[in-house]
């Protein structure tokens, strides 16, 4: 699989959990299905952020970007809360984990041990402010970086839903309280599905150029939905 592919299906699974969460009934068959798919999205930008730190020719213009684009989309989601009165103010703009957990590489990167250390702070300051997947997103970015093994990833990852996720261990340790999903977001585990897609790549960059596909994708894809809304709803 190469990276178009592996682009365009991280991209497609964030449509329907986006379109989920704006549009269908929580209760509905149809809603679970399309959140269970949208597991796979984050996953597999997590793992393209990891692949970017080492790949890109100018770190600096790398995370600038990826900033600037953050405030741009959250602008966007503030105009919309304006017109709309829901508020999906920081926890609904996928961009903020990836630009943390970018900024916690280029933390670990550096070579002072005391520096390296704010990457921890940065990891409660992601969770603090309830961005999207939080503390677990920043370090889904790290542990994709520092472990190039797959089967390690997966193993990382795995460790990450249960001490994320309610079901099974904290709600059997009675810390329920502490996890970042409840019970109700149980399929957040689908989010290993994402693992095949990383197994599966193999590197190889496709015919296609689609270095700025996402950033056009991203915000073209919420003003679609606002569109479906708006019209349809």
């Amino acid at each position: 699989m190469n990276r178009n592919v592996f682009k365009f299906i991280a991209a497609f699974s964030m449509f329907l959990d986006h379109f989920a969460v704006v549009l269908l009934d929580a209760n509905s068959t149809l809603y679970l299905i399309f959140r269970i798919l949208g597991r796979i999205a984050f996953v597999l930008f997590a793992y393209m952020i990891a692949e970017g730190f080492f790949k890109t020719s100018n770190l600096k213009k790398y995370f600038l970007r990826l900033l600037a684009f953050a405030v741009v989309i959250e602008l966007f989601i503030i105009g919309y809360y304006f017109v709309s009165d829901v508020n999906f103010i920081l926890h609904f703009n996928v961009i903020w984990p990836l630009v943390f957990g970018l900024l916690g590489l280029i933390i670990l990167k550096q070579k002072s041990f005391w520096i390296r250390l704010l990457v921890v702070p940065l990891v409660f300051f992601a969770e603090y402010i309830n961005t999207p997947y939080g503390a677990y997103g920043v370090l889904m970015i790290i542990i994709f970086a520092l472990y190039p093994n797959n089967v390690t990833k997966l193993l990382f990852v795995i460790a990450l839903n249960f001490l994320f996720i309610e079901i099974p261990l904290l709600s059997y340790l009675e810390l329920g309280n502490l996890a970042r999903y409840s019970k109700d977001m149980w399929f957040q585990w689908f989010s290993l599905l994402g693992m095949i897609f990383i197994f599966l790549y193999n590197g190889t960059l496709g015919k296609l150029k689609t270095k700025w596909f996402f950033y056009i994708f991203y915000p073209l894809h919420l003003v679609a939905i606002y569109l479906i809304q708006v019209i349809f709803f």
